[in-house]
C-alpha cells in the first residue's frame, strides 16, 4: 500500500532532528516529479496527485531533517492528458535557471546532467544491468555422477576400504584361515575385494569372530554413505540450471522510456537508436521480452530487481554492464539547498528508516532471494562423515587387540608343561 503524500508530510517521524537555525533560504520549495511507470518510485494518481512512492517518502523524510522549515509544493511533470512532458533531461533542465524548485524521483545521477543541475548526495545505488529470457538446462554428464563428494572424501572412502581389508586379513591371518595362505600378489587382491566379496557375493569363509565385527561395522558405515551419496545426487541429477539467453546483437533491445540508457546503449554498443524499444513499465518489459519484440533490456538494478521479484521464473539478470553514481535529488546550479538536503540525505541513509522503506515500496524484506537461478548443490567433504569414520577405525583397532588377546589366551591354555611332557611319554611307552 502507498501512503498518500498529505500523511507522509504530517507524520511525525521517530528521527533524531537537527536543531533548527536561523536560516530561511527558501519557505515554500516547488518540487517536480517524474511521470513513470514504475509506481513503487514514484505513485501519481489518476487525479495527476503525488500519492507517494519510495522516491518520495525518502524525500520528505529528508525534509524533516532538515535544520529549517520547507513547506513542499509536489507538482508531477505531465500534460494535460496525464502523460509525461518530456524524458528526465527534459525535466532536469526545466530548473535549470529557477531559484527555489527541485526535483524528486528516481534521478539517475549522470556526468552529463551536472552541468544544469546540482545533485545531492545519492540516496540509492545503481547499478545497469540487462534483463534476458532464461534458458532452463540438465547438463548432466559422467562427472556429475562423481559430484556428490568431493575427491578427497573419494580417496578417503577408498583408503579406509584398503584398511578394512587389510585389518581383516590380519585377522584371518592369525587364525590360520587357508582362504588367505595364498601368495602375496592374491593377498593383495584379497586385501581390496574381500570386504566388498564377504558381504554382497558371499565369498571365503570368516572363521575369526572380531572380523565379522570389522565387516558389519564396515558395512553398516558404507550403508549410511550410500544413502546420503543418493539423496545428493538426486539434487545433482534434477537440479534445473538456468543459464541467462543472452542477445546476438544489440539492434533489438528494449530500455525504460524517458532514461538515459538510450543514449548509452547507442555509445557503447555502436548501433542506431531506430531499433530500441522504450517500454513504460514492469509489464511491458514482460511483454516484450515474452513476444520477442526484444531480446534484452537494459536498466538499472532497482527495477530490474522488481521485475525479478514479480516475473523472475523464466527470466534472469546479467551484469553489472555498467556502474552508475545511484539516484539522486536535483536542485539547479550553485542552489543552497543542495549541502544541506546531501546532509540530511546522508542521515536517512544511515538510519532505519531507509530499511523500512525498501521493504515497504520495494519488497526488500525478503532475503535477496530475487535471482532465479539455483544454486548447485554443495559437494560432501571428509567432515561430513569424520564422526563416522573414526568411530569405524577406533573399532577395528579394538578388534584387533580383541583378537590377539585372545589368540595368546588360547595359546597359553594349550601349551603342556614340562612334567606333563615326561608323563605323556612315559603313558605312551609300550609295555613288555
Amino acid at each position: 500500500m502507498i501512503l498518500p503524500i498529505k500523511d507522509i508530510i504530517g507524520t511525525q517521524w521517530k528521527i533524531n532532528k537537527l536543531e533548527k537555525v536561523e536560516y530561511d533560504p527558501c519557505p515554500e520549495l516547488l518540487v517536480w516529479v517524474p511521470k513513470t511507470g514504475f509506481t513503487e518510485f514514484v505513485n501519481i494518481n489518476q487525479q495527476s496527485e503525488v500519492e507517494g512512492g519510495f522516491s518520495i517518502a525518502i524525500f520528505c523524510y529528508t525534509l524533516h531533517m532538515l535544520p529549517f522549515n520547507i513547506k513542499p509544493i509536489f507538482r508531477p511533470f505531465i500534460n494535460e492528458k496525464g502523460e509525461s512532458k518530456g524524458t528526465y533531461d527534459e525535466l532536469l533542465k526545466e530548473i535549470e535557471k529557477k531559484t527555489c524548485e527541485a526535483v524528486a524521483g528516481d534521478v539517475t545521477v549522470r556526468g552529463s546532467r551536472t552541468q544544469y543541475v546540482d545533485f545531492t548526495i545519492p540516496y540509492q545505488s545503481s547499478e545497469v544491468y540487462m534483463l534476458v529470457r532464461a534458458t532452463h538446462e540438465w547438463n548432466q554428464t559422467l562427472g556429475t555422477f562423481l559430484k556428490p563428494f568431493t575427491l578427497r572424501l573419494w580417496m578417503v572412502i577408498a583408503s579406509t576400504c584398503i584398511c578394512i581389508g587389510l585389518a581383516v586379513a590380519i585377522l584371518e591371518i592369525r587364525v590360520g584361515n587357508p582362504k588367505f595362505m595364498v601368495p602375496i600378489y592374491r593377498k593383495v587382491v584379497m586385501v581390496i575385494w574381500f570386504p566388498i566379496s564377504t558381504f554382497f557375493f558371499h565369498e571365503g569363509k570368516i572363521l575369526n569372530k572380531n572380523s565379522k565385527v570389522v565387516l558389519i561395522t564396515w558395512l553398516c558405515m558404507i550403508f549410511v554413505i550410500v544413502q546420503i551419496f543418493t539423496a545428493t545426487l538426486s539434487s545433482w541429477l534434477t537440479i534445473d540450471q538456468m543459464r541467462p539467453r543472452l542477445p546476438s546483437s544489440f539492434e533489438n533491445v528494449g530500455y525504460q522510456y524517458g532514461s538515459y540508457l538510450n543514449d548509452y546503449i547507442t555509445q557503447k554498443y555502436n548501433c542506431s537508436d531506430n531499433n530500441l524499444v522504450p517500454l513504460k513499465s514492469i509489464e511491458e518489459f514482460k511483454d516484450a521480452l515474452s513476444n520477442g519484440s526484444v531480446n534484452a533490456v537494459f536498466d538499472e538494478l532497482p527495477y530490474v530487481e522488481l521485475f525479478l521479484a514479480k516475473y523472475g521464473s523464466s527470466y534472469m539478470k546479467f551484469g553489472p554492464i555498467n556502474q552508475e553514481s545511484g539516484l539522486a535529488f536535483a536542485f539547479p546550479r550553485e542552489s543552497p539547498l543542495v549541502q544541506f538536503f546531501s546532509r540530511a540525505v546522508v542521515n536517512v541513509t544511515e538510519s532505519d528508516i531507509m530499511m523500512q522503506m525498501k521493504k515497504k515500496y520495494l519488497g526488500f524484506g525478503v532475503p535477496d532471494g530475487l535471482q532465479p537461478d539455483q544454486a548447485l548443490p554443495q559437494s560432501l567433504d571428509v567432515h561430513s562423515f569424520i564422526g563416522l569414520f573414526i568411530f569405524t577405525g577406533l573399532l577395528t583397532i579394538a578388534a584387533i587387540i580383541s583378537s590377539e588377546i585372545s589368540i595368546r589366551r588360547g595359546n597359553n591354555k594349550i601349551l603342556p608343561t614340562s612334567t606333563d611332557n615326561i608323563l605323556i611319554l612315559q603313558l605312551a611307552r609300550p609295555t613288555n
